[in-house]
């Protein structure tokens, strides 16, 4: 039995790979579910820690130069700010993605809480996830988790690799190779996915999409919506409408 009841009104909407919804009531960000074949994605990172607890098959990470695997009734904690990819598939996923604040939530705990869970009632509902979380939510003060990653290219919004290596006293080659064994990404895919991770929090607030892709240096909507459905495997209408 694989009951997957997010969003609440699943009949009303159509299926798709990827959904993001933003429960109300609770210290959890946003969810994300994930059904289909066609779950990878590219090297990405979010500004929130990502808990991916499997339902059905499995999903594989490349964490690092790491690869881990999650099956059915386990779960992988992705910590705020470190970069990944997915792989596909052979049979189909079922999985919760849950993005909460950095340090939020004793993730190892909440993992096996969710999956003592499963394995009682072979199911997972949003009461049930949010009890879970709730239980495993550290006080204020304890949850100062790893520090997300900070736009390190420069100390301007938009400054040029060069001219950050420049800053730096170092050729844009030297730069570029140690920014990458810091962060695990180039610089300017780093910057790319902190504009992303921008827009994703305006999103998140209502924002126009237009007005997102300005903010957050897109050279027009067409361009965020094909840079963000690349890193986050939907759309940014349907983003923001979670």
């Amino acid at each position: 039995m694989t009951p997957f009841p997010f969003p609440p009104n699943p009949g009303l909407r159509p299926h798709r790979v990827w959904d993001y919804w933003r429960p109300a009531g609770s210290g959890i960000v946003e969810l994300g579910t994930v059904r289909g074949l066609d779950v990878a994605l590219p090297v990405h990172f979010h500004r929130e820690d990502q808990l991916t607890f499997v339902l059905a098959g499995r999903r594989r990470f490349v964490i690092g130069d790491e690869r881990c695997e999650a099956a059915s009734g386990q779960g992988v904690h992705i910590p705020a700010g470190t970069p990944h990819r997915s792989l596909c598939e052979p049979s189909e996923v079922v999985c919760i993605n849950i993005y909460a604040p950095p340090g939020a939530y004793a993730a190892g705990d909440m993992m096996s809480g969710l999956a003592r869970h499963w394995r009682r009632t072979g199911g997972m509902g949003w009461a049930d996830l949010a009890l879970i979380a709730e239980d495993h939510r550290l006080s204020i003060g304890s949850g100062a988790g790893p520090a997300v990653a900070e736009p390190a290219v420069g100390g301007e919004p938009w400054e040029t690799v060069g001219a950050a290596a420049r800053r730096a006293g170092m050729s844009r080659e030297g730069f570029s190779r140690r920014f990458r064994r810091c962060h695990g990404v180039p610089p300017h895919a780093f910057r790319l996915l902190e504009r992303l991770n921008d827009a994703r929090r305006l999103l998140r607030a209502g924002e126009p999409i237009a007005a997102v892709a300005a903010d957050t240096g897109f050279a027009d909507q067409s361009h965020l919506g094909r840079c963000f459905r690349r890193a986050f495997g939907v759309t940014p209408g349907r983003y923001r409408t979670g």
